[in-house]
């Protein structure tokens, strides 16, 4: 049986375990349990990553933006497109989509463009192709540890 690889990156956190598929399987849930505390069995959610779902329910943008101590517009699109990108499972989101979010929520943008283009040159964001016909953006790995500690502030 050929040698497999298995790499796991959450936070700061990464782990990469390599040889037969039983062994790297096990060895990693083992790292993962030790290291990341208990994992939900059959669940990619582990202890201390921020809660999107609520009694089984998926939150809505305007209750994931209140468990958010955003401070600014800025931080606010940050924090959409992190939701964007865990609760639809996207990989990339544009400011109109980030804008629309705003408006749902009755948390409106006075300028989207300027706020990503601030999140881009802050590092926190960053291009990533086309979408729709459209400049797509991503998080990058600080954008998405900087909105885990807005999470982690609010009481």
């Amino acid at each position: 049986m050929p040698d497999v690889t298995i790499k796991l990156g959450i936070g700061s956190f990464s782990v990469e375990v390599t040889g037969p598929a039983d062994y790297a399987e096990k060895k990693l849930e083992e790292l993962v349990g030790r290291y990341l505390g208990p994992a939900r069995s059959g669940s990619a959610e582990l202890q201390g990553a921020p809660v999107l779902e609520q009694g089984g329910k998926k939150l809505s943008a305007g209750e994931f933006l209140k468990k958010a101590s955003h401070k600014n517009q800025t931080d606010r699109a940050l924090v959409f497109g992190y939701y964007v990108e865990r609760m639809t499972s996207q990989p990339r989101f544009t400011t109109t989509e980030l804008g629309t979010l705003g408006l749902e929520t009755k948390h409106p943008f006075s300028n989207i463009s300027d706020a990503v283009a601030r999140l881009v040159s802050r590092g926190l964001m960053m291009s990533s192709g086309e979408k729709e016909n459209q400049r797509a953006y991503a998080l990058t790995a600080s954008g998405e540890e900087y909105v885990e500690s807005m999470l982690e502030r609010k009481p």
